[in-house]
């Protein structure tokens, strides 16, 4: 699986360092104009991003196929998008929680903003992953744009409704998203190598 991965990242290596310049810049955006939902916003996207471009590059090549007939399991080939989907997405969302070192951003409203988009991050993924499995990239685009519409609607109320309401309800709907979040993956995971048992080659 670790071979998989780094195949991955060294076909990606060109969009990898296009998404950390684009991070880098909503980042800097989001510290000038003291608002933190440009960068913690980006971040949700990323751990859908990098594996579907790495799924859309093996599918022109047909890696699986070969990479089926070298040894490594369906299981294998399946959790390793999910592994590069978490390798793209934590840092991102981890370095959102930089902004709490900012006076002017310090505050339980941003934090839970921060926590919210990182449960719809890995909630995002969680659908994402099983569907490009399923049916492919090409086919899945249409999902994937729809999926991403959904979300920005549910950042843009989430951030509203830390705005209009905060303290402990806010925060508790903060971790309950992040817990689906997590159980989500292990769920989606099952499903993904479920649909890769019996995907033909």
């Amino acid at each position: 699986m670790i071979g998989t991965i780094l195949k991955d990242l060294k076909n990606l290596k060109g969009q990898i360092a296009y998404y950390v310049l684009l991070f880098a810049v909503f980042f800097v955006v989001s510290a000038l104009s003291r608002n933190i939902y440009y960068s913690a916003g980006l971040s949700i996207f990323f751990g859908v991003l990098v594996p579907v471009t790495a799924l859309s590059y093996d599918e022109k090549d047909n890696w699986d196929k070969f990479a089926l007939a070298s040894g490594i399991s369906r299981r294998e080939l399946a959790l390793s998008r999910y592994v590069l989907g978490l390798a793209a997405f934590l840092p991102a969302w981890g370095l959102s929680f930089v902004f709490m070192a900012m006076p002017a951003l310090r505050s339980f409203e941003n934090l839970y903003v921060i926590i919210t988009y990182g449960g719809l991050g890995l909630i995002t993924m969680d659908c994402v992953l099983p569907v490009v499995y399923k049916i492919g990239v090409d086919k899945s685009r249409l999902f994937y744009i729809f999926l991403i519409l959904i979300v920005m609607l549910l950042s843009v109320g989430a951030a509203t409704l830390v705005e209009l309401i905060g303290g402990d309800p806010v925060a508790v709907i903060a971790y309950l998203l992040v817990g689906l979040g997590i159980v989500g993956l292990f769920v989606s995971l099952g499903i993904s190598v479920s649909v890769y048992r019996h995907k033909d080659f």
